[in-house]
């Protein structure tokens, strides 16, 4: 076997297209970034779809897997299938975690993983166009960051901040302020109405070097080894690459399937399908999401624009129901969705678009598990979020439920809608009924992490350790959601981007 590169780095990603620029700044390290997806190489060709972000994209750039949120209840689970991945598809939120999350990911046994331990990597990576190179902030980072000013607000934006300040919260400037808390503009990577994924901030930088093969359209089966040792990986057509090391930044879906794939995971769940077991980890095990709801009204024609951002506001705020976590619940005031991909919300709606204030729970005690469905790379997986499996879940979203309905019911936001989804004052004053329709209503953030869970090697839970290698093997690391102990407050993207910037600084400093 002859390596033929010194880093494969399966998946373009949010961690994976950092990885790969960072590392290829060495000239002599040959790296190899293997995509599933299309690679579009420049603004210009990029589709409307990835390109408009204004709007999230479902349907055209996703890999189509599905996930069940309860027992009898399923739901479409988008992920984004380019290079980029779903940083291509997403919402462009770029909120950090808060520093009780990262000093919980040191305290599991995770040393350098604190917030003085990331915070160097959220800066890096960042150009904020609004407190550049601060305490808190970097200037000169691949992705352009800005928050909207007063003036670029739309009217029900504007009337939601006041709405927020009627209820008791206060109004806050910066969300990724250690400290940051209430009502403010949540800061975004965008240049202009442009999506800025991953392949735009990073690749754009890197592609054109030599020692960098950006291979797309290729689908990863399995990582090879010789002994512990990983040698390359195998591709869905049998084609088999050599390198030093291996890198899986495919996401918290993909990257424990390649691992289940290659003998790396609950042995059980893999010889249902034949496959040997290597290292009996707990792979899949650990998932964990955002779960969503809220309260929505269908809108009267005229008074929205689809060219407006659908969201600009965020209020994030302590729920009073558990108490114990900072920040723990967001809401954001929703301007305009399509409802094209979520024929059951029509139903519900009546319509094609709605409006009103989601309601996303950042901290559920709620664990769900990911196994494979086949040992087929091109189905996708078994995925059970398992969301409301505790009384804390289920209450905090009770609670969320009706102060996103107190929030909805506000001068210049209440008026713009012909009709409530679902819900009414009746509803809302009724425990057992507002439990039914958090059940009814419940979907996901989108937001899987922890598949491939972060630890010491004598936690019996973990799979990575503190250096991002699996345990047991050598040069084979994982680099994305996969790997957070626990789910961060917040969107994950710009947390998994830090995750690939801080893996890279510390094989450069190898």
């Amino acid at each position: 076997m002859t390596s033929q590169y010194d880093d494969i780095i399966v998946g373009s990603g949010s961690a994976g297209a950092a990885l790969a620029t960072r590392l290829s700044e060495d000239p002599s390290r040959r790296v190899l970034l293997i995509e599933a997806g299309p690679d579009y190489k420049t603004i210009e060709e990029t589709p409307r779809d990835i390109a408009n972000g204004s709007v999230m994209s479902l349907i055209q750039h996703d890999w189509g897997f599905n996930a069940d949120v309860i027992e009898g209840k399923r739901i479409r689970f988008p992920r984004g299938k380019l290079t980029g991945g779903s940083s291509g598809v997403g919402a462009c939120i770029a909120l950090r975690g808060v520093p009780e999350n990262f000093e919980e990911w040191a305290g599991y046994g995770n040393p350098g993983w604190d917030y003085e331990g990331v915070l160097p990597y959220y800066k890096k990576l960042e150009d904020d166009q609004d407190y550049g190179d601060s305490e808190y902030h970097g200037a000169g980072g691949p992705v352009t960051i800005r928050r909207w000013p007063v003036e670029e607000l739309t009217p029900p934006s504007v009337a939601y901040i006041n709405s927020c300040l009627e209820q008791g919260f206060q109004e806050t400037k910066d969300h990724n302020h250690p400290e940051a808390t209430g009502v403010a503009s949540f800061p975004a990577n965008k240049r202009g109405t442009f999506r800025l994924n991953t392949s735009i901030a990073y690749l754009a930088l890197s592609r054109d070097r030599a020692n960098l093969t950006i291979r797309s359209a290729t689908l990863v089966n399995k990582v090879l080894f010789d002994g512990d040792r990983a040698t390359g990986v195998e591709l869905a057509d049998g084609t088999q690459l050599f390198a030093k090391r291996v890198i899986l930044s495919a996401g918290a879906c993909a990257s424990p399937t390649i691992l289940m794939r290659s003998g790396i995971g609950p042995a059980d769940d893999l010889a249902r399908f034949g496959i040997e077991s290597r290292l009996d980890l707990r792979v899949g095990d650990n998932l964990v999401d955002h779960p969503r709801t809220g309260a929505f009204m269908v809108p009267k024609d005229g008074t929205y624009n689809l060219d407006d951002p659908f969201m600009q506001q965020l209020l994030r705020t302590s729920s009073k129901t558990d108490g114990t976590r900072f920040n723990d619940l967001q809401f954001y005031l929703i301007n305009h969705f399509d409802l094209e991909p979520f024929p059951e919300l029509q139903m519900l709606a009546g319509g094609m678009t709605i409006f009103g204030v989601m309601v996303v729970d950042q901290q559920p005690e709620s664990r769900g598990r990911l196994t494979l469905a086949s040992p087929d790379p091109d189905v996708g997986p078994k995925v059970e979020l398992n969301f409301l499996s505790t009384q804390r879940d289920v209450d905090v979203l009770i609670e969320g439920v009706r102060t996103a309905w107190n929030l909805l019911n506000y001068p210049g936001i209440v008026d713009l809608g012909d009709e409530y989804v679902v819900l009414n004052k009746k509803i809302i004053a009724n425990d057992a009924m507002v439990r039914q329709y958090v059940k009814t209503s419940l979907d996901s953030a989108y937001h899987p992490v922890g598949t491939v869970r972060m630890g010491p090697a004598d936690d019996e839970r973990s799979v990575v350790g503190p250096d991002l290698v699996v345990h047991g093997t050598e040069n084979l690391y994982v680099a994305d959601a996969s790997i957070m102990p626990n789910i961060v407050n917040c969107n994950t993207n710009m947390t998994s981007i830090m995750i690939g910037e801080k893996l890279a600084g510390m094989l450069q400093a190898d």
